[in-house]
């Protein structure tokens, strides 16, 4: 007993699967128990279950199947994953439940299956159910059946698909077995309660027995509609709203109106067939015999297959041609008949399908009628009435229009009654005032006719038309109708009886059916009245005569003339009065006395009559005053035409008044409208004249004095008036708005642009630039014909408003009838149509059948030149009507043309067809459409863009709805084509978000994107996943998951999860509800029932308005408080940013970069902002509703203060979404935003927080767009937000997106970034511009010559706050301006100049501007420096001390020779003290922008702001990594160093305020300092360009040159030291770089009349530097560039020039030098590096020549005295090179490489060492260009130090007389540290002080520099003994002054070999012994620190 009771221990799970029945009762109890107590729908524990349900419902045990019905009832109603068991538990439930014995078994089986159709599975439900009819079990197959009927019952016909319900019931009444029959009957009986007459065409199968006694069934049900019982999921909100109604109705004891669900149509029901494949194969050979009786046999065999009533879409073109000919050509009626009756059931069977040949064919018909035999006239009109269902009215307008204006009286009648039967379907809708209009004109002619049989069927089509649109909208078109032939029109109208759209008659208005609302059945609406109120508009009384009381527009004034009949129905009229009323009355008004006084001769009284007539009516109420006799008196003579201005305007003035407040018809403007119009002109009144005219207008309309005016104005041609008119028309169009006729303006514009008078011509282009803002440019069209000057000026004004939208009107009708606001928006909506407008031309005639046999010829050459005719007949006729003849089929041909050219060709013609077609082009859509979607498929990619090009033509025209009711996209999709596909998919995923509402045949399309999911092309794959959610919007996903249900098991999971996937990114609807509506009144116990009965599991889908939802839906208080509650949860802080950025990055999400923002990108923010937003806030900020986004706002403004790490986390998203709102025109949304904007950029600041630059690059464009706004407040606060951005992103990066803000064409825009790029330039410094000065400044220079002030003036703000700080160079940077401009920014700065204020002595660190957030002011007191990290960091940094000692005096006692031969050289270190976070800085993942921050400053005019950006890069540059991070930087370093080196020049120097310069010196330092790290990195070094190095150079040898230095205390030590940053910049930057530097400056210094000698005297001798240094670096010089910069030299200054320059010819000579090294460094081959010189009769290639020339005639020249006094040199420079450097020798021959081999072998013995020196030294001379290096690498140091002595102690016995050169030292050692150690030891030891002068002086004031470095020809730097020795040999002058040495003339004609002296040795000393005494010079010192310790003592 025990083991029995063992599966009591069992989980629940295990029990339902035990063998014991018990057991399993046990476990189904359980897991009822768990099903109904599992709180969410989403409970894992559901999971558990669904491998094992299916187990329940086939249970063997009846007892224990019952209780697992009850769990798996229980399930499916809770569980939300219960979908996915559909179809196995629906098949259980089929086989074992529906045939069981047990009645409670059954009816659990069925609830079950009704609760998977509930919870709309009713799809799978239905097939398990149909295939549950071929069970061999008759209970099965009956329970099948039943359970359809009952579905049927409950749910209604539109949840199940009844076709293949009624394909299954012959089958059913068929049975053998009877239940199954009897079951059968009873659904057939259910299904004609649903659908009634639509289901008896498919009894037509049935047995008579079985019909009658279905029909007798069919008698005995009920008259009403059924309607559902019970609701799906989705409808569990409607159905409770229903409840809530009906039991509302209920407690009021009102009966409830249901409303009668549409009609199954019987169509539907239908199989179609196809009869394109049966028809008779000689088909169309027989429709042309000879024989009529052959033809009509054909015809016959062709309407027996027309007869079925559904037919298979297909391609009918050619058969419609042929039936289309047989009705128009042929002379036999019986074919025409015949032909007729085929084409009506072609249409009959086709319907949509049918619309690509229905115009051709109605045009047919339509001619035909002219036949007057009964019989085709009849046929005629079956198949005209066919196919006008099958496309729009519109299409046949032309055709019924030319067909009533045709003389035939027949055609003319029965084109008259074809309108007639079109208008019975019509509504207000499909019947516009348009097509009304263009209707109503033939008409209202044709009632006239002579014929009674016309005019009968003309009242007929007027009346019908009147009844579908109503009496008032029609009454306008028919103002000049007789009263009697009016009364007949509505005669016919009351007796007119419309039909719906399926050709049934309309019910007549009469009470809908009211029963009492059953129990489960919501009520549709609140009982109101038993009589419906109808929605068109009453017609008047049948009595009433049209035109008589109430003046429509139309109708005669009193003066006779015919108002305009484009007059808005607005306008109020009134009937003219008689004179002597007139007089009568005015007589009661206004005394006599003064109606005299107002026709006086004295202009006095009449202005005394003008003034008491005006006081008069002022005091009059509006109604009183009689408007037309007021205007009529003081218009009487001389009225308007006064000649006194002060009278004229009192009768304006009064004019204006009363048009303002009195009722002003359009019969008393009549009387004045033309005298005013005469007085715009008027000097003095003209003013006062438009005032008036536009009063009249806003009391009447705009149209009416538009139209009116401009024709007197233009009738009386005086050219101001005309003019000033027109300018009166532009303003009005901005304050009325587009309430004009667009096509009388045209003309008269067009009158306008051809007036002489050019003021006339500019007013018109004015009108013409606001009517582009509302019709768009289209409008360029009309005027296309116009001079191109004319154009050119058109175009102009069309770019100044391009972009720009219409303003909103401000003025309007003052009074306005009821019921007329729909009609004047209907009325301006087809005013800005303006392809309506556009005359078209018929190009019908011109498509012959010649042109159809070229176009479809075998030669391509000849279908070439088809198409070509095409092209031209487009071209001329530019505009064309739809009517093209065979123009579509010709070209659809030519669409699949195997010649890829002509394809082309007609996919361009496709392109242009769209273009010149316009609306017109839907007609064709079905022909050509699905060839150009063919070739979206091709190989070629530019076939494919063609292909994309001209659909995308097309769908501008049409729109994607007649592709879609084409089914073209689905049967494109069909093929397995993947270029086809993944063209088409991308194509339709960007077009079908932008439609609003597309047919139900893109559901078709649904399967096809389901296999693109798989397809094997993974461009497929990921175009149709994009596509998902385009398709979602219009198809919905329940019904893409009902099609994903029919899928293949292994698709459907795959294709489901991605359309679960899809559904999230799924954009809301507007409008839709967020819960359950509540009733108005809070009925609490209501609600509880209505809790009560709503099912469980509702709140399964948070989409829908769950019972959950409704249940805990709030009151208004309580919701208030939720929300104040919930403030602090709008926003979360998390790392979501990060994974944004990554995903920006990697291209998995969209940049946000867009014109204009689409769908796709609103759907990613949606997304995105989920992470960080709250549900409400989410709510709001993507409503429909504008409102809700202020609320969002304003919440988010409160929550700012407490949400700082939120916001900041969020701050992407958030400024993505603000950007949203600036493309939005709610004003007061962006005032908000921009309000928020402002408070988070101060929060952001408060914080220390820097933007990054994916933050900034989606959010500052759009701000820029903002700033060009008409509004100044919204101006103004873009401008506070550029302003605080600044604060949290580097200046110098957001000058570049303003500066590309310039790009616009709006001028405001462009202004107000030249003004803030000028602020920028001021309050940042020159630095700022990006990406450099040069550039910058060229850009906004380019503004100057604008055609708008503002910007020019702007412009030139800008450049004149740049010439503030760089003075004349700013001249350099813009380049060449026009002589206008130029001549405007020097009158420009001139002013700025006389109006500049002095410098503030003082500037408080508040007043500064700060450029960074990282760096902070430091205190006035404090010397030292206050520096925060640069970096994207939020929180201020700690500061640090740094621990190193500032440089001091070195002590004389410490000192030792060895340490000043040892120790590295040192530029003066900086003593400012760093701050810390500089290692951060490498590692910040913003490196490069927090650099760009901190070098902005550099270029500050403040000194410690300078100095202390300066520190920041000194720290940086210690750092391992700081050269890969500087490297890109390394320009915009030099250049802001270049800049404040000129700053200091400029301006600090000059400040008397500050006597001690110790900032000044301070600067420096820092300045070399860091020059000085620079140049030492290499790889910084070598990436330096020209124009920079340039500069810098230009800089230091300046800064040299500047005597104030002297007068400093350090200033000798700071000459040096930028003495030393000259040297070491030329050797350690790129050579060539160098060098073309130097020559650039000295050109430029040549050519400039302000450059000194001593400036040019400098820049020579840092060219002899680097011409020393060429035999070393030959090899990494480009020649080719240094010689093409020596051309640009010698062609701007000739040789023959020099003779007469005050600087003499030193620079010639300089280049000479450059030249010689050259050639004889590259002898010939100098000549293969002339690439860069155009001209080869230029000057050096002259001088290259006769240089060569002048060698090869000296062969010994080579060896000469010059050469030999460097060849040492260049010997000692060969054995010792620099680590690193390339050798400047050439590699030797095998022959040379033995020699060396020998010669080192003899020097490396004891014994012929000093044979093998003097070979060495021999060899040297013999090979000049021999490279050493790969034999020296091989030896020691001390080997190649011996071979180097030994060389130079050879050269010195050979040359006795010569100077001697001091020996190379053993390392590059820089001496100006040690003599500046030296100076200060001397100044101990003796006291001597006073600034020492560089050596090799060539002036008294001792400043020249160089002099250091300029001891050798070789150019290097001496760091040996002997150069010590001469140092202290110097040192012991008086007073540290080096001699002052004559210079010699460079110049003694010598060649290549010789440079000038100073450039040899330019100090004069003379020459000293190499073997220098180490021990003596160690004695020396000792000496003077003796001395300095007596001094001391």
């Amino acid at each position: 007993m025990a083991d029995d009771n063992e599966w009591m221990k069992l989980p629940t799970e295990d029990k339902c699967s035990h063998k014991l029945w018990r057991a399993r009762v046990a476990g189904y109890e359980e897991a009822y128990k768990t099903f109904q107590t599992l709180e969410h729908e989403k409970s894992p524990e559901f999971s558990r279950y669904l491998g094992v349900l299916k187990k329940f419902v086939i249970d063997n045990n009846p007892v224990a199947q019952e209780k697992a019905l009850d769990a798996v009832l229980a399930f499916v109603e809770n569980a939300a994953v219960a979908g996915k068991t559909t179809a196995e538990i629906v098949s259980g439930v089929i086989t074992k439940c529906l045939n069981s014995s047990r009645a409670k078994t059954r009816d659990k089986g069925m609830e079950i299956i009704m609760m998977y159709i509930e919870i709309e599975k009713q799809e799978t439900v239905q097939d398990e159910l149909l295939k549950g009819l071929e069970n061999k079990q008759p209970k099965v197959v009956a329970g099948c059946i039943l359970a359809l009927r009952t579905a049927l019952r409950e749910f209604g016909s539109k949840v199940l698909q009844l076709k293949p319900i009624v394909k299954q019931m012959p089958r059913m009444l068929e049975d053998r077995d009877k239940t199954v029959r009897e079951e059968g009957k009873h659904l057939v009986v259910e299904l004609y309660r649903w659908i009634g007459a639509a289901l008896k065409p498919q009894m037509a199968h049935f047995k008579p027995v079985q019909v009658t006694e279905l029909e007798a069934e069919f008698d005995n049900l009920p008259k009403e509609k059924p309607i559902p019982k019970r609701f799906l999921r989705s409808q569990q909100d409607l159905k409770a709203k229903y409840e809530e109604q009906a039991a509302a109705a209920a407690d009021a004891g009102v009966e409830v109106e249901v409303d009668v669900p549409e009609d199954v149509d019987p169509y539907d029901l239908m199989d179609p067939v196809d009869i394109l494949s049966k028809l008779p194969k000689d088909f169309y050979d027989q429709i042309e015999a000879k024989k009529w009786q052959e033809r009509k046999a054909t015809l016959e065999a062709v309407k027996v297959l027309t007869e079925n009533p559904k037919l298979e879409a297909g391609d009918y073109g050619d058969l419609c041609r042929a039936l289309k000919k047989v009705v128009g050509k042929d002379n036999n009626v019986m074919l025409v008949t015949l032909a007729a009756k085929c084409l009506a059931d072609l249409a009959t069977g086709l319907r949509k399908k049918f619309s690509p040949y229905a115009a051709q064919c109605i045009q047919t018909i339509i001619e035909k009628f002219k036949e007057k035999k009964p019989s085709v006239v009849a046929a005629l009109r079956e198949a005209a009435d066919a196919m006008v269902v099958t496309i729009s009215l519109d299409a046949v307008s032309e055709d019924c229009v030319a067909a009533l204006e045709n003389k035939n009286p027949n055609m003319k009648q029965e084109t008259a009654l074809f309108l007639t039967r079109c208008f019975t379907r019509c509504t207000t809708t499909t019947l516009p005032k348009k097509l009304l209009k263009m209707f109503c004109a033939p008409l209202c002619k044709t009632i006239n006719d002579t014929v009674p049989d016309v005019r009968e069927a003309s009242y007929q089509a007027l009346g019908t038309a009147m009844k579908v649109v109503g009496e008032k909208p029609i009454l306008p078109f028919l103002a000049d109708v007789e009263p009697i032939k009016a009364n007949k029109i509505k005669d016919c109208c009351e007796n007119a009886e419309l039909v719906n759209k399926k050709g049934v008659a309309a019910r007549p208005a009469k009470p809908k059916e009211v029963v009492a609302p059953p129990a489960e059945r919501p009520k549709t609406a609140p009982a109101k009245s038993s009589v419906p109120e109808d929605k068109r508009p009453k017609t008047a009384p049948a009595g009433k005569v049209m035109g008589v009381k109430k003046a429509k527009p139309g109708a005669k004034s009193a003066a006779g003339k015919k108002s305009s009949s484009t007059a808005p129905a607005g306008g109020i009229t009134e009937n003219a009065l008689a004179d002597e009323v007139v007089d009568a009355k005015a007589l009661q008004l206004i005394p006599e006395d003064t109606l005299k006084q107002l026709a006086s001769a004295n202009w006095k009284e009449r202005l005394a009559a003008m003034e008491t007539i005006t006081q008069l009516i002022k005091d009059l109420p509006k109604p009183d005053i009689p408007t037309q006799v007021v205007v009529r008196t003081i218009n009487k003579k001389p009225g308007l035409k006064d000649t006194n201005f002060q009278v004229l305007k009192l009768r304006l003035e009064l004019l204006t008044h009363l048009a303002e407040n009195a009722v002003f018809s359009l019969c008393t403007a009549s009387y004045c409208l033309a005298d005013t119009v005469d007085k715009t002109g008027d000097v003095k009144n003209g003013g006062a004249a438009k005032a008036a005219l536009t009063a009249i207008a806003e009391a009447t309309s705009l149209d009416y004095v538009c139209q009116q005016g401009i024709n007197h104005a233009f009738e009386q041609k005086n050219p101001k008036n005309q003019s000033e008119m027109l300018l009166w028309l532009a303003q009005g169009l901005r304050e009325f708005g587009l309430k004009i006729s667009v096509k009388h303006v045209i003309e008269c514009l067009k009158k306008a642009l051809g007036a002489t008078n050019p003021a006339i011509r500019t007013a018109a282009v004015s009108v013409m630039g606001v009517l582009y803002m509302y019709v768009g440019p289209k409008l360029r069209d009309f005027f296309d014909g116009e001079k191109p000057a004319l154009l050119q000026q058109i175009d102009a004004e069309f770019e100044k408003v391009k972009g720009e939208k219409p303003p909103a009107p401000i003025r309007g009708l003052t009074r306005k009838e009821e019921g007329a606001g729909e009609e004047e928006e209907e009325a301006e909506s087809e005013t800005i149509n303006i392809a309506d407008l556009i005359p078209r031309n018929d190009i019908s005639d011109q498509i012959k059948p010649e042109l159809e046999n070229q176009l479809n010829d075998k030669n391509w050459k000849m279908r070439n030149e088809g198409l070509q005719k095409v092209i031209n007949i487009l071209n001329e006729a530019k505009f064309i009507t739809p009517n093209i003849g065979a123009l579509p089929e010709a070209i659809k041909a030519r669409l699949g043309d195997s010649n890829k050219i002509l394809l082309n060709t007609a996919l361009t013609i496709c392109q242009t067809l769209a273009g010149a077609m316009g609306p017109g082009t839907k007609n064709h859509v079905r022909i050509i459409g699905p060839g150009i979607i063919a070739c979206c498929g091709d190989l070629k990619p530019q076939v494919r863009a063609g292909a994309v090009a001209a659909l995308n033509a097309w769908v501008e025209q049409c729109g994607l709805a007649p592709f879609v009711e084409g089914e073209l996209f689905s049967d494109a999709l069909k093929l397995e084509n993947p270029n086809l596909r993944a063209e088409l998919l991308g194509w339709l995923a960007e077009k079908l978000p932008q439609c609003k509402k597309l047919p139900s045949e893109l559901n078709q399309c649904i399967p096809h994107l389901f296999s693109c999911l798989e397809d094997r092309n993974a461009d497929v794959r990921k175009k149709a996943q994009e596509a998902l959610v385009p398709f979602m919007i219009h198809t919905g996903y329940d019904q893409m998951l009902r099609v994903a249900g029919k899928l293949k098991p292994a698709s459907k999971d795959q294709v489901k999860g991605l359309l679960e996937k899809a559904r999230g990114n799924l954009p809301e609807k507007p409008g839709r509800p967020v819960s359950a509506p509540v009733a108005k009144a809070p009925e609490t116990a209501k609600e509880e029932k209505t809790e009560k009965t709503a099912p469980r599991g509702v709140s399964a889908k948070p989409r829908l308005g769950t019972a959950k939802n409704a249940k805990t839906a709030p009151s208004k208080k309580d919701k208030n408080k939720e929300d104040d509650g919930s403030l602090d949860a709008i926003l979360k802080a998390n790392n979501a940013k990060e994974q944004r950025i990554k995903d920006e990055r990697t291209l998995k999400a969209l940049k946000w970069n867009f014109g204009a923002p689409r769908q796709e990108y609103v759907d990613q923010l949606k997304t995105q902002m989920e992470a960080n937003c709250s549900k409400h806030l989410m709510d709001q900020l993507f409503h429909s509703d504008f409102k809700q986004h202020i609320k969002a706002i304003e919440t988010l403004t409160k929550g700012t203060p407490s949400l700082k790490e939120a916001t900041i986390a969020s701050l992407d998203v958030l400024l993505k979404w603000f950007t949203l709102r600036f493309f939005d025109t709610n004003t007061s949304v962006l005032l908000k935003s921009l309000e928020y904007l402002q408070t988070m950029f101060v929060m952001l600041n408060d914080e220390d927080y820097h933007m990054l630059d994916f933050e900034v690059s989606a959010f500052l464009p759009y701000l820029i767009l903002k700033v060009g706004d008409p509004k100044d407040n919204v101006r103004r606060d873009v401008r506070n937000i550029f302003k605080l951005m600044c604060k949290v992103y580097p200046a110098s990066k957001m000058f570049s997106y303003i500066i590309d803000g310039l790009k616009s064409k709006n001028s405001k825009q462009r202004t107000e970034c030249l003004e803030e790029l000028g602020s920028l330039i001021e309050v940042y410094g020159i630095n700022v511009c990006q990406p450099s000065p040069a550039q910058a400044l060229k850009i906004i220079a380019q503004q100057i010559g604008d055609r708008d002030k503002s910007v020019r003036s702007a412009a030139l703000n800008a450049v004149v706050s740049a010439y503030m700080i760089l003075g004349e160079t700013v001249y350099k940077y813009i380049g060449n301006l026009n002589d206008k401009d130029q001549s405007m920014l020097e009158e420009r700065i001139k002013r700025s100049m006389k109006n500049k204020k002095p410098p503030s002595t003082e500037v408080s660190p508040e007043e500064r501007p700060k450029t960074a957030p990282q760096i902070r002011p430091a205190p006035a007191a404090s010397s030292e420096s206050t520096i925060s990290a640069p970096g994207t960091i939020t929180k201020k940094p700690k500061i640090m001390v740094d621990r190193r000692e500032p440089v001091a005096k070195p002590d004389l006692i410490s000192i030792d020779v060895d340490d000043i031969l040892n120790d590295e050289v040192e530029v003066p270190k900086s003593r400012l003290r760093t701050a810390t976070g500089y290692a951060e800085l490498a590692n910040t993942g913003d490196a490069s922008a927090a650099i760009n921050a901190v070098l902005s400053q550099i270029a500050s005019s403040d000194i410690m702001t300078s100095v202390q950006a300066l520190t920041q890069i000194d720290e940086f540059l210690k750092m391992d990594s700081s050269s890969d991070l500087l490297e890109p930087q390394m320009d915009q370093l030099l250049l802001v160093a270049s800049l404040q080196l000129r700053l200091i020049y400029t301006k600090h120097m000059g400040d008397d305020n500050n006597p001690s310069k110790e900032e000044v010196i301070k600067l420096y330092r820092c300045l070399l300092g860091i020059l000085l790290a620079v140049f030492q990195t290499e790889s910084l070094a070598k990436v330096v360009t020209r124009d920079v190095l340039k500069d810098l150079v230009s800089s230091l040898v300046t800064a040299l040159l500047d005597q104030r230095l002297e007068k400093l205390e350090e200033g000798v030590q700071l000459t040096r030291s930028i003495n030393v940053m000259v040297v070491k910049i030329l050797e350690k930057t790129d050579h060539t770089v160098a060098l073309s530097a130097l020559i650039k400056l000295l050109h430029e210094a040549v050519g400039r009349d302000t450059g000194t000698s001593k400036y040019m005297e400098l820049i020579m001798k840092c060219s002899w530097k680097m011409v020393r240094m060429l035999p070393n670096i030959i090899n990494e010089v480009d020649v080719d560039i240094i010689l093409g910069d020596v051309h640009q030299f010698m062609k701007e200054y000739p040789l023959n020039t020099w003779k007469e320059r005050p600087c003499g010819d030193m620079p010639l000579r300089t280049m000479k030098t450059v030249v010689h090294t050259l050639v004889k460094l590259k002898e010939n081959t100098i000549l293969n590096h002339l690439t860069l010189i155009d001209d080869q009769n230029s000057e050096i290639v002259l001088y290259l020549q006769k240089v060569l020339n002048t060698r090869i005639g000296n062969p010994g020249l080579g060896s000469s005295r010059g050469e030999q006094r460097n060849g040492l040199a260049d010997s000692g420079n060969t054995l010792k090179q620099e680590p690193g450097t390339k050798a400047g020798k050439l590699k030797t021959s095998r022959s040379t490489n033995e020699m060396l081999a020998e010669i080192f072998k003899k020097i490396g013995s004891k014994d012929n060492t000093k044979e093998g020196l003097n070979d060495l030294y021999h060899f040297k001379q013999k090979y000049p260009e021999a490279d050493l290096e790969p034999f020296l690498r091989k030896s020691s140091q001390f080997f190649q130090d011996y071979i180097k002595r030994g060389l130079k102690a050879i050269e010195l016995e050979k040359r006795p007389g010569q100077d001697e050169e001091a020996p190379e030292g053993p390392a590059e050692v820089d001496t100006s540290m040690y003599t500046e150690r030296l100076r200060m030891i001397r100044e101990k030891a003796w006291g001597t002080t006073g600034s020492t002068s560089s050596l090799g002086s060539t002036s008294s004031s001792g400043n020249t520099p160089l002099a250091e470095k300029e001891q050798g020809p070789d150019g290097d730097v001496e760091g040996t003994a002997d150069k010590y020795m001469d140092r202290l040999k110097v040192l012991r002058e008086k007073g540290g002054l080096a001699e002052d040495v004559e210079n010699k003339d460079p110049d003694d004609n010598r060649l290549a070999g010789e440079f000038p002296s100073e450039a040899v040795n330019p100090s004069g000393q003379e020459t000293r012994t190499a073997a220098a005494n180490v021990a003596d010079l160690k004695k020396r010192l000792e000496r003077i620190k003796k001395a300095a310790h007596v001094g001391d003592a």
